[in-house]
């Protein structure tokens, strides 16, 4: 499921996150994604407003501040590698 910075906040808020986890983007060169973990153990990622499309972040600086937005207070960076 996919929601926006606004909806994300809101969950956060009602205690539904527990988690916030940045990725690389998928077949973007030095850009990131924001997924969270919700109490269920679902995920959810960042999209674009009233969009379903992934939020593409170019920096990490810029991922972590719309993680701080929504509530977190630290981010787990995961560096998936392909071999």
């Amino acid at each position: 499921m996919a929601v926006d910075l606004s909806a994300m906040r809101k969950l956060y808020k009602d205690g539904a996150l527990k988690a916030a986890i940045v990725s690389p983007a998928p077949m973007e060169i030095g850009a990131w994604v924001l997924t969270v973990e919700r109490t269920d153990g679902s995920h959810e990622y960042m999209t674009v407003a009233r969009k379903d499309r992934h939020k593409i972040y170019k920096s990490l600086e810029s991922v972590s501040a719309d993680a701080a937005r929504v509530g977190f207070s630290e981010v787990k960076v995961v560096n998936l590698q392909v071999a």
